[in-house]
């Protein structure tokens, strides 16, 4: 059978995708079309029928973007691509140094929107997605989940986003050899404690005196947080606000707006799991 060569708006009136989704998805490697001459996308019959298998998967069994990462490597599986040296270590991790507001740009680019339609979307003024994108600045916790949850990923996607190998049956994170996740907010530093599990993203948060997140926000999922150090105040879909010390936990379906701030004289440390990845 010869194999047809579809143009991304033929995929988009087969599938009933958006352009900007079918972009989106291409900019987190999910499907990768080949190029004309000219630089034009084009799409074969095995892309297309992925394009079908990522649609039923978020719609039918409501994967996140993470798990279908998965769920597509072991269905259609890429050819070997060369890799330095760091990169073949099993289990290894290069970090993409690319700064968080660059990084928001470009999934917003590759979906197709512009600021405005960013705006509208996620409901945040359009000089503060221009700020941050251009400097990196004033972004809090909130305001991220929210531009991150209308471009279809999430805060870890883009915030982790770098070459993984998982061809290890346990990975081991040294204390003091963790991933830093790139800064948002002046007084959040959030370090990876896992880097190949595709269902949790386990953090540790280490938060200055009355840092907060600056509004409610929610997301899919559940979440658990327990206290190492300092004390954390969190209210949960509008109920009474907990106070959490060093040794307390708390955890809740994450669809329920949820704020916080680190209340303790020095720093709060937390150890901070959500899941499926949604941060």
């Amino acid at each position: 059978m010869t194999t047809a060569n579809f143009r991304i708006g033929d995929i988009a009136r087969l599938t009933g995708i958006s352009i900007s989704t079918l972009r989106l998805w291409e900019q987190h490697g999910l499907i990768t079309p080949e190029r004309t001459e000219k630089g034009q996308r084009v799409y074969t019959d095995a892309q297309l029928q992925k394009v079908h298998t990522i649609q039923r998967l978020r719609r039918v069994e409501g994967l996140n973007m993470t798990a279908i990462k998965r769920v597509i490597a072991s269905q259609f599986p890429s050819p070997p691509q060369a890799s330095s040296d760091d990169a073949s270590i099993p289990g290894s991790y290069t970090p993409d140094v690319t700064p968080l507001g660059a990084r928001f740009r470009a999934a917003r680019v590759s979906g197709g929107m512009s600021l405005k339609q960013a705006a509208d979307a996620s409901g945040l003024p359009i000089s503060f997605i221009s700020t941050f994108e251009r400097t990196n600045r004033g972004a809090t916790v909130a305001s991220l989940q929210k531009l991150a949850a209308s471009y279809g990923t999430t805060v870890t996607e883009l915030s982790t986003s770098g070459s993984r190998s998982t061809a290890i049956a346990a990975e081991v994170v040294r204390r003091g050899e963790e991933i830093v996740a790139p800064q948002f907010e002046p007084g959040i530093r959030i370090l990876q404690l896992a880097n190949q599990l595709q269902a949790l993203d386990c953090q540790r948060w280490i938060l200055a005196p009355g840092v907060r997140s600056e509004g409610a926000y929610s997301h899919a999922g559940e979440e658990f947080i327990h206290v190492l150090k300092g004390e954390l105040i969190i209210t949960v879909d509008n109920d009474a606000a907990v106070r959490l010390h060093v040794g307390d936990s708390i955890s809740f379906d994450s669809r329920k707006p949820h704020m916080w701030v680190a209340n303790g004289e020095g720093e709060t440390e937390l150890l901070w799991v959500n899941t499926p990845k949604s941060y």
